[in-house]
This record gives C-alpha cells, sequence and structure tokens, in this order.
C-alpha cells in the first residue's frame, strides 16, 4: 500500500506535471494499475478498506517522522535532527521497534523529497524591472597592504544589465547607502527586488516565504516602495542571476588585485565600466543588452522626491580621555568633558558628534572600518619575474610596490641587469622589512650602486646593524691589485728591534 505521501506525490506528477501512468509506474516502482487508480482519483483515501495484515512496527508513526523532516527544510542545516534524534522522538510516543527500521524509513524518505524537489524545479520567467541583489568580500591593495572589500551587485535577469559599488562593510547603514546609491544610477527603484537572508534586512527567517525585518530595512523599503523576495535558507541559488553576476564581475571588473586608492573614484570607474559592458549581445536572447535594458528602464518605479537620509543613532558617555568607542573603533572628540552624555549620528562615512540632547553637533569625524589587512609577501610576488624580467614592467603587484623600489627594478632597461636587480632585491626583501628596502633602494639609485653585494651593505647600515665580518666582503668598488695586496709587516718588527737597540 502507497503512504499518504507517495500518493499526494502521483497526483503532484499527473495534475501539475502532466506525467503519463507509465511515468509516474516507474518513478514510484508501482504497478500501472494501481499508478492508474490514484493519478485520477479513483480511490477515495478516507474510505479506503484496511487490508487484513499484521500491523507493522512502524505504522502510526511515518507521520510523525514525515513532519519532522520537513521541518527539518525550514531550519539550518547544522541544526535539523538526525535519525538518530528521530529515533530518539519517537521512543517517547512509544515506538518499540527498532533504530535500524527509522533509520531505513528515514533514508527512503529524504530520497523522495529529493525527487520532488528535483522535478519540481521549473524555469524561472524573468519579467522586465525586476532585480536580484547579492554582497561579496574581495581583497585589494590600499596603501600598500591587502585589503577586504565588499562588491554589492544589484542585476537584472530580464536584460541582463548590472550595477555596482564597492564598500568597506556589509553592515546596515553601508548596505542602505548602497542600494540608494544603484537606484540613483539606474534612474529609478526595481518593482521587486530578490535578497538572501542577509542580516542587515532580516532578523529572523518565519515559516514559508515571510520574514521579521529589521526597522532600517522596512523604513527602507516603504519609502523606496519595492516588494521584496527572500531565497529559502541555504538556497542561493534562487537568486542564481546574480550569483553569476558577482563572478563574472569580479572576473572582469575586478580581477588580479585592484589598487584602490580613493573608494569615489574608484566606484565611478567601476560603474563606467559596467555601463560599457551593456554593448554586448546577451548569451540567450542575441540582442545587444543596452537595447534589453530599455525595457527593463520603463518598468522602474519612479524615484522618490527627496532621498532618504540612511543614519543609525547611538548614544555614548564620554569616558575620561574624551573619547567614545563606535562598533570597536575609538574617537576621540575635542574639548568634550569628560562623563557627559552624546548622540552619534553614524553614516556609512562619517560620524556626527553632537550633544546629549541632538542639536549642537560638537565634532565631525571620517568612520573607520576595521577591513582585514595582510601584509603583502612581496619577495614571493616579486620572485615570480626573476625568470620573466621583461614581463615585470606589466606586473600589478609593481604598481603597489613603493616608487622608488619599483625604479629600482624598472630603470634597467637591459633584462639580464633588471633580473639581477629583481634578485637582488627579494634578497633583502626576505631579510628586511619594507621600510628598510625602501630606504635601501633609495640610496642604491643616489650612488648608483645597484649590484647585491651593495644592496646587502646599504640593507645592513639602514638596518642599524653591526657588521660582524668572519671572511672578506665582496663589494665592487675596490681595484682587484689593492683588493688582493698582502703588505709584509716584518718590517714593523725591524723598525721595533733597531730603536730598541739604541
Amino acid at each position: 500500500m502507497l503512504t499518504v505521501t507517495q500518493i499526494d506525490y502521483i497526483k503532484h506528477l499527473r495534475e501539475n506535471e502532466g506525467a503519463s501512468i507509465s511515468e509516474i509506474a516507474s518513478r514510484l516502482k508501482c504497478s500501472w494499475k494501481t499508478a492508474k487508480k490514484y493519478a485520477d482519483g479513483e480511490v477515495d483515501l478516507q474510505k479506503r478498506h484496511r487490508r487484513a495484515r499484521k500491523k507493522t512496527v512502524m505504522e502510526g508513526y511515518e507521520e510523525f517522522i514525515e513532519a519532522m523532516l520537513e521541518e527539518n527544510q525550514l531550519i539550518p542545516r547544522k541544526q535539523r535532527k538526525t535519525a538518530k534524534a528521530i529515533f530518539d522522538e519517537l521512543q517517547k510516543i512509544g515506538y518499540q521497534g527498532s533504530e535500524r527500521t527509522v533509520r531505513d524509513y528515514v533514508c527512503k524518505i529524504k530520497q523522495q523529497m529529493r525527487i520532488m524537489s528535483q522535478t519540481q524545479a521549473v524555469r524561472l520567467e524573468h519579467f522586465p524591472g525586476e532585480a536580484q541583489v547579492d554582497f561579496t568580500e574581495f581583497q585589494a591593495i590600499c596603501s600598500k597592504k591587502l585589503k577586504t572589500f565588499h562588491l554589492l551587485v544589484m542585476s537584472f535577469p530580464y536584460s541582463n544589465a548590472r550595477v555596482g559599488m564597492i564598500l568597506p562593510s556589509e553592515n546596515m547603514v553601508c548596505f542602505l547607502h548602497g542600494l540608494q546609491v544603484l537606484f540613483h544610477l539606474i534612474g529609478g527603484v526595481p518593482r521587486v527586488i530578490r535578497f538572501d537572508n542577509l542580516s542587515a534586512a532580516v532578523t529572523k527567517v518565519l515559516p514559508g516565504t515571510d520574514r521579521a525585518l529589521t526597522e532600517m530595512f522596512k523604513q527602507f523599503q516603504w519609502h523606496y516602495r519595492f516588494k521584496t523576495e527572500f531565497c529559502n535558507p541555504g538556497k542561493g541559488q534562487e537568486k542564481g542571476h546574480v550569483e553569476v553576476a558577482v563572478g563574472y564581475s569580479l572576473s572582469n571588473n575586478l580581477n588580479s588585485l585592484p589598487t584602490i586608492d580613493d573608494l569615489n573614484t574608484f566606484n565611478q570607474n567601476l560603474h563606467e565600466e559596467m555601463l560599457a559592458d551593456r554593448n554586448r549581445i546577451h548569451y540567450e536572447k542575441r540582442v545587444l543588452i543596452s537595447e534589453l535594458w530599455k525595457d527593463d528602464e520603463k518598468h522602474l518605479l519612479q524615484l522618490p522626491s527627496r532621498p532618504l537620509e540612511i543614519v543609525q543613532m547611538h548614544a555614548f558617555t564620554v569616558n575620561k580621555y574624551g573619547e567614545i568607542k563606535v562598533d570597536g573603533q575609538i574617537y576621540r572628540i575635542p574639548n568634550a568633558v569628560p562623563q557627559s552624555r552624546v548622540m552619534v549620528k553614524a553614516f556609512w562615512d562619517h560620524l556626527e558628534i553632537m550633544d546629549r540632547y541632538g542639536e549642537v553637533v560638537l565634532h565631525t569625524t571620517p568612520r573607520i572600518y576595521f577591513q582585514k589587512a595582510e601584509n603583502i609577501d612581496w619577495a614571493a610576488r616579486l620572485e615570480i619575474f626573476i625568470t620573466k624580467p621583461r614581463a615585470a614592467e606589466r606586473a600589478v603587484c609593481l604598481k603597489a610596490l613603493p616608487d622608488v623600489i619599483e625604479e629600482y627594478i624598472l630603470t634597467a632597461a637591459d633584462l639580464k641587469e633588471r633580473r639581477q636587480r629583481i634578485i637582488a632585491m627579494v634578497e633583502i626583501l626576505r631579510q628586511y622589512p619594507l621600510d628598510v628596502a625602501v630606504k635601501t633602494a633609495r640610496t642604491a639609485l643616489e650612488y648608483g650602486k645597484t649590484d647585491i653585494s651593495s644592496l646587502k651593505i646599504f640593507a645592513a647600515h639602514q638596518a642599524g646593524e653591526l657588521i660582524r665580518v668572519s671572511e672578506p666582503i665582496e663589494e665592487p668598488w675596490t681595484p682587484s691589485e689593492v683588493a688582493q695586496w698582502q703588505p709584509d709587516l716584518s718590517i714593523y718588527d725591524r723598525l721595533g728591534v733597531i730603536g730598541h737597540g739604541k
């Protein structure tokens, strides 16, 4: 006899997917007659007669197991009930069978659920004016270090157009500010936006499609009037278009290691590149993306007459040093009275610190973000070009090196000489910090002594080391006849003897 779940699945295949009786019988491994009976609704489940058979140990508990497995799909993977946990739950309500029987049944139902999820997948139709949004991390060179930045991308599945911007964090203020900027870049607001369950928008995932939203996000949504759709937990593929758009952006706009000196300038250049990218053929519709974008553009909502002020309010007590701490970063307030209360308006890029009543601005300061930063292993990066000295002219990493080191390497037009300079600088960077290498390169260029022996001497001097020589120093300045001259010191002994005799 088929279970209730199997019968429902048969009806789904017949009514929603138009499967034939033979196909249904093949999928569920039942007879054609049984598949026909349930598919065409010839049996009233409420009036089915029980077969005269012995009651199995699982009978009456199948529904509990199926319910627990369906509940599992609504909670994070790591918190889902295992087969052992389900067995323990069944024992509490009187189950007398073995754990193995429960495990087998759990495995069977999970397999059926996987089949259902695969067969129920449909190709979604994308309408003009609808968008998807995603965040991702990437590394860039900033202030001679590798720092982590965040790329916010909004893509339009209908036209395959995309816009994006770089932000220093994924916090709520940065996220909403980024969305606001993207709205203004496209000249309107998407009617529907699909998101992941990111913490800047969602505080709790409720059953089904319901979400508990942050107050700031709800205010933002009301102001710009767009509808939201959120992916199911762990189902990032439900916004697959923007996932692909993010990968495309990383590969084509942020490939290798971009250098970010000024975030505003970088974002302006990024937008221009993404605009230019619309002048290519859509992968499926064989029409220019820029032409399809016109349909998207027509279906955008109009921007409100005034932008929403995106800000978080905080209250702090000034410590005895005249400081407050916001998101783990310390800010000093000039002339602040210790132990006084202040109000802080936290924008994405700056803070406004006001008196306790929020009436008088006491101080304005740029906002500091803790960005994961790594010192670049310059020796390892330069080592690549020992055998490829010509390629050093186009090396991304050299553009981030201090100018004097880049000059030291690239001013050698002869490739053999350039190779020797790269080898020399690699050795210096492996032994000394970057600031010593900078001073060493500057000294070498100033004196015109660019060989490896000279560099070692300059570096040791810059590092303040006491040079203890156990063997002759290899240096190119002294003529060989002078360096190899061995004086006869016995003459001084004879002079001593003659003088003593007198």
